[in-house]
Formats: structure tokens, C-alpha cells, sequence
């Protein structure tokens, strides 16, 4: 059974955002940066000491400085190598080509010098690329040289302006050459392949001589016997030195020395990015499914520092592995959660009082055998509405103080209103009565706030059931508080009849969310005739509900929960694509009849629900003239100025309004002046009785007439029998819908029948 997303610090969308972000990074190069910096950390700390059998000879600077012109000819070059053959090296690696030497006089004596040391010299061969065309081109050793001299690649390529890896064997101009690294350490490979060096040896343990002082004997046998001997230029205009991390520039010759140091002390091995990244996802999710809160930063980072540990250590022993990609997965994980921690922080303390709310009394300790006590008070919204500037706040000052002479030794607890709670010990259950008499005295004097004098009511309700949650108890307490106010009383206790509809109401949100995804939220559509003709000419979309455990909701019952909730919204828009999509299929089949949705006033002023309504025109291919929306005339309109803009857009965009339940608000008139309405429809209250009350016949009477001298279409509810409709006829109103002509009904049912009967019916 999958976790659910509420379970976690943060939501599964969250949690693939990272992983996909950390894939692309181990995938890429994006996160190789990271790794970078830390082998870069490596070498600026280079302890290692090279063993010795490597030597560098060098052609630096004092060596030209000695040699006329500081032209270092090709003779030259032959004292050096006939020096190192001499003082018994191993073997010798020349670092130098010599293609624009080799029509030099003396060019003969240096290859005379290699050919005597045989195939304990190696040969350079570089390689280049052509500028313009990106082509690699390798230059090999004169053919003068003979076969008995071996030859190796110099080449590498550098990365982010330094040196990583080198290669072990490289593929030049159709041959697999060793490198002088994989000779020096007698390590091949048949197929070209690189290695990451090891960082950690400190260049400044490199033995070194000068080319001058070899060949003129200073450096001999005790230095070179028996030794791999590097001949390199090292002199700056040579130009022959690369940026190594962690390091400053270092001639080609040492780094091809340190390359051959790493591959002697075994073989390098690339582990990839993937065991970090797996290592890395294990422990956070791990952490997150146990709910690691408190220490989970803390863990993240003793991951990282795992990771950057074990990359360092791992190198030591040549041993590759990429991290950046664990480390960005960490990262976001670890960003996602302490901003869910922040956010959850906030919502847990009111900003007016700075006490903590009620979400954090809620996911406190389990109450236990302590009473919960909520208070309220009864005139808030008119106090917030009446005192000016940050008397608000002072207000909410004053009633803390005195509320916090009853929770002494408990914390006091602030809704975003004025409601508060607090716990009182089991062993002051007792003195409860007692307490909220005494708050009651208080609160009998007026609260001064400035030059105000305002009286403040206040009522409690006492939960001291021990069943339960927090959240429910908390939520027994807030309903018998709001049944105090309503009986008048001073405190009422909870009783646990009010238990369903206080769970209820407290996580109607979560309920609601729960009925739309599974399918307990449905539409019905009733009929609606043309009462002169009994035809067929629309149908009205409406919500039902069918819950699990309650049954059917009365829609009067959750509609007025939604709105309270300020869930109205994404319950209109979830009924607004069933209509529409309904009416698309009618229409697919023949049926091209209007389609009626209901719309709180109060949503008229979200700027965004005219572009949300086209769109779902748009996506069903549904002419917007099909569309009826009509507006709740019993709704307050919040933002008139916005209200009036989206009828604008409404009409504009040709979809038909109509002013629902007409006649039993309070701004009728205000409201055909707001709203150039296509029809009114009369409410049911009035249609049903109308036989029998003469007032509502009138009524009815009336408003037909005056929906047709403002060009408006009139639609009668309620309509349960044959003589109200004979009678609403009589009266000219022109639709009529109810029970009569046909109830409430899903979508295949009335499909059914329309496609089975004609599409009218008699009276």
C-alpha cells in the first residue's frame, strides 16, 4: 500500500521533482562541477610523497640560458640522452618531437644517442588539432629512428581549464599507443581508455635535475641508475605546463610522472555516479518514511559529509566515485524539507498574538487525561470591523492577558480569529466551573483600547472526554463553545451526539477532496420543458453527494460547508467540466440542448473563472451559447467592481446568465440592475405553494411578467404535479423543471431515456 503524500514532510511530487532534477545531473555534466571542487580540495592538500624510481630531467631555463643563442640543438639533446644511458637509467621518455629539427646537421647525433639506448627510449608522439576543422593529428617520430624505439602518446585533453584524467592507452592516427604513464607502470590496454589521477601527491616530492647539469656529468649514476627518467622542457616559453587541480601550474613531464605514480600503486577503478545516488536516495527516503523531523537536517548533512569522506578516501585508494548527483538530490530534499519545516513553523504560531495556533495544539502530545477548554469571542468580526488602525491587535492583547489568569501553567492557544484553547490538568478538572465563572467577572469590565471603551462577550466550551485525537478534542470543545453562544450560555460540555458533525465540519476539506477524487462527489441533471410546447430544451447540472459512511449529503448541506470552507471554487469547477463535458456528448449525439450550472455570486470575483470556463468550452468543442450559468441570487457579491467585469466577460464571451431562486433574497432589484440576465427563475418555494397561497401566486405571477418586459426567459422550480403545470402555463411562463417532468438523474440515465423517448412530453 502506497504512503500516503499527507504521511510525508513533503509531497511525492516534490520528491520526484528531486529525483529527476539529481538523474539529469548524474546523466549530464551539470553536477560534475561538485566533484571537481572536492578532487581540487584534494590536491591543494597533496601529503603524498612520489617513491623515487621516477625522475625528472629537465630542459629549464638555466640550461638555455647556457647554451648559445638558447637554441638547445639536436646535439644537445643527444649529450642528455647519451648522460642518461650512461649513468644506467632504467629507461628514458623523451617529452620532445623533434619534426622541425630533423634537417638539422646535427639531427644525425641525436638519433644515433636514442638508437643506442634501443628500446629503453620512448618516443613522444603528440597530438594536435587542426585549427578550423576539429581533426586530431598525431606527429610520430622520423622513420630515422628505427623500429627498435618505442614510441608512446602524450596527448590528453583538459576539462573545466585543468587536468582530470590521462589516458592509459590513445588511439592516434589508427594506432592504440600506451601512454608514457601505462609504459612507466606496465599497465595497457588494448582499446584507448583514460584514468583519473590521484591528486594527493605533492609535486614538490618530484626528484628533478637539470638537462645542463646531466650532460655535463654534475648528475649521474647515484641520481638516474636503475631510475624511469622523464626528459621534459620545463622552461616557461616552452609552454608546456597545465593547470592540475588543486595545483598551480605544472610542466607536462611532472604530470605524466604523477600519472604513472598513480597507475604503479594499482588499477584505478570508475565506480560512476550510481552507487552514491542509490546511497543517497536510501537514506533520505528512509529518513522521511520514519519521520526523521527534528534530526533530519542533521542527517542530510552527515550523509553529504559520508559521501565527500568517502569520495576522498576512495581516491586514495584509486578508486572513483561521482557524488555531485547524490549531493543535488540531498540538496533538494534537504532545501524542500526545511522550507516545509519554516512553513509548517509559521502556520503553527498567530501572527497577531504570537501565541501558538491551534495547529500546533493539535499536533502536540496526545492530551492524555488533561480537559480541553475553547474560548470565544462572540463579537469579534464586528470589534475587528469597528476599531480603527492596529486596535485589533491591542484588543487581542487584552483578552490574552485576561485569559491567561485561567491558564496558568498551560499554554494558551490563538485561532486566526478570535478563538482560543488551552489544556487544564486532570487534577484541576474540579476548579474548571469555578475558573470560567472568575473569566466571566473579567470580562464583565470593558477593554480600553485607546480612547475606545468596548465591551467584549466571551463563551467556553469544555471537552473532558479522553477518546480520541487532539484534533477531534480540540474540535468537541469549539462546537460546545459555538453551542454556548448560540444558547446564550456561559459554557456548555461537549456531548458526544455533536461528535459526527464537529468531525465534520473540521475536516470537511480533506472530505471533500477525498469524495471529488473517488468518485463519492457526482453530477445529477434534471430535465427542464418548455412548458407551451413540452419540449425537451435544456437540462440543469447538479452536485450530489454520496458519502461512505453518512450517506446522501443534502446538497443545501455541504454547498453552505464549501463555501465556508472556501472550497466553492474547485467544487463549481469540478461540476462546471462534468456539464460541460456532458453537454458536449449531447450535442456529439443530437442533441444539442442548453446546459444549466449553478454559480455562487461570491466566486464572481476570481479574475480567473472566465478564462477557466473558455477553456473548458474550448477543450469540448461546446459552443459557449449552449452554456447557462446561473447565479445564486441569495449570494452576497464581495467585489462588485469585479463582479460586474466577469458578467461582462461572461456575456461577452456568449455564454446565457440567469438569476436563480429569484424572489427569496434581499436585493432582487439590485440584482436585475447588476446582472442583464437572459432568464429568472422563480424558486420552488413559491411554484409549490402557489395553489394554495394567493400571496405566492401573485408572486409568481409577477415575476413571469416581468422577466418578459426585460426580455428575459422565465423558468419555473418545483413543479410536482399536472395542475402546476397547467397553472404555470396558463400564466405564460415559458420553462418549467421538477419532479413532474423529471427528477435528478446520472448522465446514462438520462441518455437513456432521451435517446429511447421522443423529446417532449405530456402534461
Amino acid at each position: 500500500m502506497p504512503i500516503p503524500v499527507k504521511s510525508l514532510m513533503i509531497s511525492w511530487r516534490t520528491i520526484a521533482l528531486s529525483l529527476l532534477l539529481s538523474l539529469a545531473a548524474g546523466l549530464t555534466s551539470i553536477a560534475e562541477p561538485i566533484d571537481r571542487v572536492i578532487e581540487a580540495f584534494v590536491g591543494s592538500v597533496a601529503w603524498r610523497p612520489v617513491s623515487g624510481d621516477i625522475v625528472m630531467v629537465e630542459l629549464d631555463a638555466k640550461t638555455l640560458d647556457a647554451s648559445p643563442n638558447r637554441d638547445y640543438a639536436p646535439r644537445h639533446y643527444a649529450r642528455v640522452v647519451d648522460a642518461v644511458n650512461a649513468a644506467g637509467a632504467k629507461r628514458l621518455f623523451v617529452d620532445f618531437y623533434f619534426d622541425r629539427r630533423e634537417k638539422d646537421r646535427d639531427f644525425p647525433l641525436l638519433v644515433d644517442a636514442v638508437k643506442r639506448m634501443g628500446p629503453r627510449a620512448v618516443l613522444a608522439v603528440p597530438t594536435r588539432t587542426a585549427p578550423g576543422t576539429g581533426e586530431n593529428i598525431s606527429t610520430f617520430p622520423s622513420p630515422a629512428f628505427g623500429k627498435e624505439v618505442r614510441i608512446a602518446s602524450i596527448a590528453w585533453e583538459t576539462e573545466f581549464w585543468q587536468l582530470w584524467r590521462v589516458p592509459i592507452s590513445y588511439a592516434a592516427d589508427g594506432q592504440v599507443l600506451p601512454s608514457f604513464a601505462s609504459l612507466i607502470a606496465g599497465k595497457y590496454s588494448a582499446e584507448p581508455a583514460s584514468f583519473r589521477l590521484d591528486f594527493s601527491y605533492d609535486p614538490a616530492t618530484i626528484p628533478h635535475y637539470s638537462a645542463g647539469d646531466v650532460a655535463s656529468g654534475k648528475v649521474g649514476a647515484r641520481e638516474l641508475a636503475g631510475k624511469d627518467v622523464i626528459f621534459a622542457p620545463t622552461a616557461p616559453n616552452f609552454q608546456d605546463s597545465f593547470f592540475l587541480p588543486g595545483h598551480n601550474r605544472l610542466p607536462g613531464g611532472y604530470i605524466h610522472l604523477i600519472a604513472a605514480e598513480t597507475l604503479k600503486r594499482g588499477n584505478p577503478l570508475d565506480l560512476g555516479w550510481i552507487p552514491a545516488f542509490l546511497l543517497a536516495v536510501a537514506v533520505m527516503m528512509a529518513a522521511l518514511f520514519a519521520q526523521v523531523k527534528r534530526g533530519f537536517m542533521t542527517l542530510a548533512m552527515a550523509t553529504t559529509a559520508l559521501l565527500v569522506a568517502g569520495k576522498i578516501l576512495l581516491g586514495f585508494m584509486l578508486v572513483t566515485v561521482w557524488i555531485g548527483a547524490a549531493l543535488v538530490f540531498i540538496a533538494a530534499i534537504g532545501t524542500n524539507v526545511s522550507r516545509s519545516r519554516r512553513r509548517a513553523s509559521a502556520q503553527r504560531e498567530n501572527p497577531v498574538s504570537g501565541l501558538p495556533n491551534f495547529e500546533a495544539l493539535r499536533t502536540q502530545a496526545a492530551f492524555g487525561s488533561a480537559t480541553v477548554v475553547a474560548a470565544k469571542v462572540v463579537n469579534f468580526e464586528d470589534l475587528a470591523a469597528f476599531i480603527p488602525g492596529d486596535g485589533i491587535g491591542k484588543l487581542v492583547e487584552q483578552v490574552t492577558r485576561r485569559l491567561q489568569l485561567a491558564s496558568q501553567g498551560t499554554t494558551l492557544h490563538h485561532d486566526l480569529d478570535g478563538t482560543f484553547a488551552w489544556l487544564v490538568p486532570y487534577y484541576q478538572h474540579s476548579q474548571i466551573e469555578g475558573q470560567l465563572a472568575g473569566l466571566a467577572a473579567l470580562f464583565n469590565a470593558p477593554l480600553t483600547i485607546g480612547e475606545l471603551r468596548v465591551d467584549v462577550a466571551i463563551a467556553f466550551g469544555v471537552n473532558d472526554e479522553f477518546e480520541g485525537s487532539n484534533a477531534q478534542r480540540l474540535a468537541a470543545a469549539l462546537v460546545a463553545a459555538e453551542r454556548a453562544i448560540r444558547t446564550r450560555s456561559l459554557w456548555t460540555k461537549y456531548t458526544s451526539r455533536q461528535k459526527e458533525d464537529a468531525g465534520w465540519q473540521l475536516s470537511f476539506h480533506s472530505q471533500l477532496e477525498d469524495a471529488l477524487t473517488g468518485g463519492d462527489i457526482w453530477v445529477a441533471f434534471q430535465p427542464q420543458y418548455e412548458i407551451a410546447t413540452n419540449k425537451l430544451v435544456g437540462v440543469e447540472a447538479l452536485a450530489r453527494w454520496t458519502h461512505p459512511t453518512r450517506g446522501p449529503i443534502p446538497p443545501d448541506e455541504f454547498i453552505v460547508q464549501a463555501e465556508k470552507s472556501q472550497d466553492i471554487y474547485r467544487l463549481t469547477l469540478f461540476v462546471m467540466d462534468q456539464a460541460i463535458r456532458s453537454a458536449a456528448q449531447l450535442r456529439e449525439r443530437g442533441l444539442p440542448i442548453n446546459m444549466s450550472v449553478n454559480l455562487s455570486a461570491s466566486l464572481l470575483d476570481h479574475s480567473d473563472l472566465v478564462g477557466t470556463i473558455r477553456v473548458m468550452l474550448t477543450a469540448h468543442h461546446l459552443p459557449p451559447e449552449i452554456l447557462t450559468i446561473e447565479i445564486t441570487e441569495t449570494a452576497q457579491i464581495e467585489n462588485s467592481r469585479q463582479a460586474r467585469q466577469t458578467l461582462a466577460q461572461l456575456r461577452r464571451t456568449g455564454i446565457r446568465l440567469s438569476i436563480d431562486d429569484y424572489g427569496t433574497g434581499q436585493s432582487n432589484l439590485e440584482y436585475l440592475t447588476e446582472i442583464e440576465a437572459d432568464e429568472i427563475k422563480i424558486d420552488k418555494r413559491f411554484v409549490m405553494t402557489m395553489r394554495d397561497s394567493q400571496r405566492n401566486l401573485e408572486v409568481v405571477k409577477s415575476t413571469i411578467d416581468l422577466a418578459h418586459r426585460l426580455g428575459a426567459v422565465a423558468v419555473a422550480e418545483g413543479i410536482e404535479d399536472a395542475e402546476t403545470m397547467a397553472l404555470l402555463a396558463g400564466l405564460g411562463c415559458d420553462v418549467g423543471q421538477g419532479y413532474h417532468l423529471g427528477k435528478p438523474q446520472l448522465f446514462s440515465e438520462l441518455t437513456a431515456t432521451l435517446t429511447a423517448t421522443p423529446q417532449n412530453r405530456t402534461a
